[in-house]
């Protein structure tokens, strides 16, 4: 039955710390490879790095915070941090965060890859020299991606169509979308949870001694026979429904029937995990 995992002298090397935090991020990067590029992601982090950077600065310097001591708690330099800060909350479009739905789009915008004729998107030589598909995706994407990869993506998407003969590719659809629609609730719900967890991660991790603890568990075990997953996890399902009805209920008797100024958001959050090549060593997950 698990509980934390210890490591032996923790004060002597950050490497500890840098494990935990990729065994944090690690699901949450897994999530966004295939759907936003790297770029695009840690452009992302280094925007709301700054946003906690500052709301951490303030709370500490009675509100009053500088490009010197976002630079020193950052590590970025002072030119970074402007520029970012200057960008920061403007709306994405799914050509800003994906190599495939850029190279799409300047297919469709760019006066180079259509038709001189009609106007329209040209069918594209994939090799070759001038006007040809190769050199749109270099264009868009950069040197280092081939035609053929990011054929294999685009006609798997429906998005292009490759001649009989192998030798032209025509663009059937220029708009690319990294996250499906049927997607889009369980991830906006799936973001929540994560968050929520973190904050109790943050709380616990950075309270006084005077602040009462957030609770914050899991329990687990490594020795289940794999034939028996299947039963455990619909069992374990009917439990935690069971608790969710109780916590449903319990929260209900204590609700207030007028919202006012005193009101606080209190939850409690479950889920269940499991994973079939874990090993009795294998700390890394």
């Amino acid at each position: 039955m698990g509980e934390a995992v210890r490591h032996a002298n923790p004060e002597t090397s950050a490497t500890w710390l840098m494990r935990s935090i990729a065994r944090m991020v690690r699901p949450i990067i897994g999530f966004t490879v295939g759907r936003i590029s790297c770029a695009a992601l840690v452009e992302l982090v280094r925007e709301v790095y700054l946003e906690e950077a500052r709301r951490k600065l303030s709370n500490t310097t009675n509100g009053k915070v500088t490009i010197s001591a976002l630079a020193l708690i950052s590590g970025m330099d002072g030119r970074a941090i402007k520029s970012i800060e200057q960008n920061s909350g403007r709306e994405y479009e799914a050509s800003d965060v994906c190599s495939e739905a850029a190279i799409l789009e300047m297919w469709h915008r760019d006066q180079a890859f259509q038709d001189p004729d009609t106007g329209q998107p040209a069918e594209l030589l994939i090799h070759g020299p001038g006007r040809t598909f190769q050199r749109l995706v270099q264009r868009a994407a950069g040197r280092a991606i081939t035609a053929h990869t990011v054929l294999e993506l685009l006609v798997g998407g429906g998005n292009v169509q490759v001649n009989d003969e192998g030798t032209h590719v025509k663009l059937l659809d220029w708009r690319h979308m990294p996250i499906s629609t049927s997607d889009i609730a369980v991830i906006e719900s799936g973001s929540f949870a994560v968050n929520r967890l973190g904050r109790s991660i943050l709380h616990n991790s950075l309270r006084d001694e005077e602040t009462p603890p957030w609770l914050q568990q899991d329990r687990w075990s490594i020795t289940i026979p794999r034939n028996a997953v299947p039963q455990v996890r619909a069992e374990l399902r009917e439990l935690l429904s069971h608790h969710i009805r109780q916590i449903e209920n319990y929260l209900e008797q204590n609700e207030t029937q007028r919202l006012g100024e005193s009101e606080s958001a209190v939850g409690v959050g479950w889920y269940y995990w499991e994973d079939l090549q874990l090993l009795p060593n294998d700390n890394n997950h």
